[in-house]
């Protein structure tokens, strides 16, 4: 018996699906079937609030030569026959495609049977023939239907997943955000939250559509599909939008969108802005703990329990983490392998000495390939370098190893244990363990920023942080939002800590968004770039302690910036975002967060051409950040720049030679007085 599931999802609804039966099989491509004896059983699973119309299966089948003449291949759904095709062993290659019903199939599970079925004889006496067979060709046979979507039931937040999922084409997440009542730092925060909470449920990415509504109208995102945002105080929204029950406090609920059936809109509210920031708040933080049903009174216990910063995947500085934590409760390391890969993602920005590891004890099962027993051999990789190699004991045992700290990055770390000679599952008990760190990299680098969010994201809870919309615009909000739910996603955080504000900040790290009109060029004072109306200028780099020049301007048009700098004020740092024309500012960010965009940030400069294609380089100097005020500073000083050792090295010596020759000459002025006595 072959078992195997597939949803019935796609990406539009009313498109048609084509599935081998391979993917029903869990990939096994083919099975024979002995005739009157074998059944071939599949399970094709049809997702709630969908229906699967006009199923077709194809099925293509190789029969032996001694088939009994008038022998059949019977086709079943749901226990009940459906299509057959008589069996002729002359002609022993052939195809055959059955309906598989006239009506659409609603959401559930529902078994199909391919059966060979053996013909009558004569005379009736003589016996059927054993060594009949007919093979399935589960990869060239096929399933076909039209996935039809449906409106959900019942709203609940269980479902959430599965929305986002579903609302998602290509990678990308279109989000509505719609704000009733007047637009302040607080609703954009709390709409920051919302972003944030729906940013870090879904594997796409978030492009946000912020728009205005009106108590007397209709929300304006019924042409919407997917999963739409609701900001405001309950007055403010439209009576379509009006739970049954009145609204007392901080509120978090689904509704159906009352314009379009198939949408779904989350509506964030309360009796004021402040508790309207403290529902979307409690969404963000609190990710694995949202109640049934569609409705979330938020309490204040709800804002403290549960909170989740980090990914399911993170290790932090110090932490001991097992990995049946690490890897969900779906890992295959569980699972005996000849290769068991780690996963886990680490925040940017931090340094240990060299002499730092991370510690991984493995509880580990290891099976020989060869007889009699052999030890295994196990090689340790880090981010595809290698790091050590060694012998396993057969059976289970206890391991302990380590690996430099200096083979990690911030962002995704991959660790791989190749076994030769035998195959390893890995006990969930197993932990690992980062070694204490430190606050000290390299500034600019827009490639950290993009991995990890660092520097803006010092804290998981995103402190001191500001994201400045430069202009009361919609697209200034729609391209702030959207780079805020990609700066999530980067910091794996929800950035609880995060304000918005209309007014250019006076502390902190920033995340800017708007024009070279909507933003003063003394914001950009530290930067190395100063643009212009026809192009950019910069500066010379390495010229320390001295005036540095500004150079031509380009003449290659630009549509739109990316900047990391110091901020004007000592000791923070901003990533400002600006569009030369304030209507091309929404897709210029949803240019900038894409994949092939976003992946390949640099340097501290970032422009997008023509094409939208951002081209990112190093314009400006290097800076240290950390506290200078630490004996760990002139370590990191000294690691990256290694040559002051051979400086302090030359020092040395030559103080060391000086004293010497001092010395010499002391002694030699004191023989001389002696003599002369």
């Amino acid at each position: 018996m072959l078992l195997g599931m597939v949803p019935a999802n796609a990406q539009t609804a009313g498109d048609p699906m084509t599935l081998p039966l391979s993917a029903l099989t869990q990939g096994k491509k083919v099975t024979v079937l002995r005739s009157g004896h074998d059944t071939a059983q599949m399970t094709w699973k049809v997702q709630p609030h969908y229906t699967a119309q006009n199923a077709v299966l194809q099925i293509r089948y190789l029969t032996s030569p001694d088939t009994t003449a008038g022998s059949q291949l019977v086709v079943s759904v749901d226990h009940k026959i459906v299509g057959a095709v008589s069996l002729n062993p002359k002609l022993p290659r052939g195809s055959f495609t059955v309906r598989l019903g006239h009506q659409a199939f609603a959401a559930g599970t529902y078994p199909l049977q391919i059966q060979a079925i053996p013909g009558h004889v004569t005379p009736p006496a003589k016996a059927v023939p054993t060594g009949a067979w007919t093979q399935i060709d589960y990869s060239a046979s096929q399933l076909s239907y039209t996935p039809q979507r449906i409106p959900w039931k019942h709203m609940d937040f269980s479902h959430l997943p599965m929305i986002l999922s579903e609302a998602g084409t290509k990678g990308v997440l279109p989000l509505h955000i719609q704000f009733y009542g007047t637009t302040n730092p607080a609703l954009l925060t709390a709409a920051q939250e919302a972003v944030a909470g729906l940013a870090l449920r879904s594997t796409n990415l978030l492009h946000v559509d912020a728009q205005m509504g009106s108590a007397a109208t209709s929300p304006a995102i019924s042409a919407h599909l997917g999963v739409s945002g609701v900001i405001g105080e309950a007055s403010e929204l439209p009576a379509a939008l009006q739970p049954h029950t009145p609204i007392t406090g901080p509120t978090v609920f689904l509704a159906h969108d009352p314009d379009n059936p198939l949408g779904v809109i989350l509506i964030f509210t309360g009796t004021d802005d402040a508790q309207v920031l403290a529902a979307a708040r409690a969404f963000a933080v609190n990710r694995n703990m949202l109640p049934l049903g569609h409705r979330w009174n938020i309490t204040s216990s709800d804002q403290i329990t549960g909170l989740n910063f980090g990914p399911q995947n993170a290790a932090y500085p110090g932490q001991v983490i097992r990995l049946g934590d690490l890897q969900g409760a779906h890992s295959t390391l569980s699972k005996p392998h000849g290769t068991a890969d780690i996963d886990f993602w680490m925040p940017g920005g931090l340094f240990a000495s060299r002499q730092s590891n991370l510690k991984m004890k493995l509880t580990m099962a290891t099976e020989p390939l060869t007889q009699p027993a052999t030890q295994p051999i196990i090689t340790v990789m880090a981010n595809h370098h290698w790091i050590s190699e060694w012998k396993l004991t057969p059976g289970v045992a206890n391991y302990q190893t380590t690996i430099p700290f200096s083979a990690l990055a911030g962002g995704e770390n991959h660790i791989t244990f190749q076994i030769a000679g035998g195959r390893v599952s890995i006990f969930p008990d197993s932990t690992l363990q980062l070694p204490t760190t430190h606050r000290y990299t390299v500034l600019p680098d827009l490639a950290l920023f993009q991995h990890t969010g660092f520097p803006l994201v010092v804290h998981g809870a995103g402190r001191h942080l500001s994201v400045w919309y430069s202009e009361r615009t919609l697209a200034n909000w729609s391209a702030g939002l959207t780079l805020f739910g990609r700066l999530v996603q980067s910091a794996h955080s929800p950035l609880p800590g995060a304000q918005a504000t209309f007014s250019r900040p006076v502390t902190g790290n920033v995340l800017a968004i708007g024009t070279p009109a909507s933003i003063p060029a003394s914001w950009l004072s530290a930067s190395p770039v100063r643009l212009l109306q026809n192009g950019i200028q910069w500066q010379l780099a390495n010229r320390h302690g001295q005036e540095k020049p500004w150079m031509g301007a380009t003449q290659l048009p630009a549509t739109a910036y990316l900047v990391e700098a110091r901020t004007p004020y000592k000791g923070h740092v901003a990533v400002t975002f600006l569009a030369t024309n304030p209507q091309h500012l929404q897709a210029a960010a949803w240019n900038l967060t894409a994949a092939p965009n976003w992946n390949k940030l640099q340097g501290d400069f970032a422009r997008q051409n023509s094409q939208g294609i951002y081209q990112s380089t190093m314009v400006g100097s290097h800076f240290m950040y950390g506290n200078r005020h630490s004996g760990w500073f002139w370590i990191f000083l000294f690691s990256v720049k290694p040559w002051l050792w051979v400086l302090a090295g030359l020092t040395a010596v030559l103080f060391a030679t000086l004293a010497v020759w001092i010395f010499t000459l002391r002694k030699k002025a004191q023989w001389r007085a002696e003599e002369a006595l």
